[in-house]
């Protein structure tokens, strides 16, 4: 058998019975079984045509060609050691900064606990926040602005990967009085006669909310067009028409001149964080961490 067939495990289960005296102990220490380090090990010495250890069944000990091998393995395992250390500095500063993109009036319900977590875990990483108003609901993400965005799909682009974290209901914002006020919820046949508040320009998110797949061969009454949530409200209340939203603008963004309903025969939309893997480093743990924050406050709903 070839020197070459040798690898760092060859040396890392040397290190660990030498040290341990016990291929219990150094099993356990490596997080491996039993039979498996003794067949490395085994591997090892075939390969070196030599005895490293002694054993008996209460005892094992190094050979004279171990006690040898272990000063030059001590040493490569100090340089290995600091080599990785090299790497994670290497790592850590190409992914020192985490770009995330967010839809104004997304993720509130997340987006600060989520934040907290990754800094606590990765201090050494600054986070940047970019908001993006509804002109723009890739939040960055077809053009690589950020590394990864909490958004509401479908956003009308292909090659990033989107995970769901939660679901919430879409609801009718009225002006305070309207008519329809009076009912305690909403359907589309309610609504699709009236003017309505939409986002700027088209595609498949405006769309979406203008609930177009809805509706067949029905399109709603789009009079004003607003970019921001603000913009959005401010339109319904003084009149202007009605609009489609999420639920959390109904929790998070209330204000004198309007009121929610629920739109019942919509389903739920999502929020959900887009990335591409092929990316910063930093992404695959604030992806986790996003997703266990959303577990946690907002779990998606059983589907059985």
């Amino acid at each position: 058998m070839s020197i070459k067939s040798l690898q760092l495990r060859h040396i890392r289960s040397f290190l660990a019975v030498a040290k341990c005296r016990s291929f219990v102990d150094a099993a356990q220490h490596l997080g491996v079984s039993q039979p498996a380090l003794s067949q490395t090990i085994g591997h090892f010495e075939a390969v070196l045509g030599v005895k490293l250890f002694t054993r008996t069944t209460r005892h094992v000990d190094l050979t004279d060609q171990g006690r040898r091998l272990l000063a030059k393995s001590s040493a490569l395992e100090s340089e290995l050691n600091s080599y990785l250390r090299e790497l994670e500095a290497i790592r850590d500063g190409v992914s020192a900064t985490l770009r995330i993109g967010y839809l104004i009036g997304t993720g509130v319900e997340i987006m600060p606990e989520a934040i907290r977590r990754f800094e606590e875990r990765f201090p050494k990483v600054t986070v940047e926040l970019a908001e993006f108003d509804f002109n723009r609901p890739d939040c960055g993400l077809k053009g690589g602005e950020v590394d990864c965005a909490i958004v509401r799909p479908p956003i009308g682009v292909e090659d990033v990967e989107i995970n769901d974290l939660f679901e919430e209901g879409r609801v009718v914002c009225l002006p305070d009085h309207h008519p329809l006020a009076v009912h305690e919820t909403l359907t589309l046949a309610q609504i699709k006669d009236l003017p309505v508040v939409a986002a700027p320009g088209g595609g498949v998110w405006r769309d979406y909310w203008l609930a177009s797949d809805l509706l067949h061969n029905e399109t709603l009454n789009v009079v004003v067009e607003a970019a921001t949530l603000d913009s959005e409200l401010q339109a319904v209340a003084t009149r202007k028409g009605i609009s489609i939203t999420a639920d959390s603008t109904a929790k998070f963004y209330a204000r004198p001149g309007v009121i929610f309903r629920p739109l019942v025969d919509t389903s739920n939309c999502t929020v959900a964080i887009g990335y591409r893997k092929a990316g910063n480093g930093r992404i695959a743990e604030f992806v986790r961490i996003a997703k266990e924050v959303s577990a946690e406050l907002c779990p998606l709903p059983d589907r059985g």
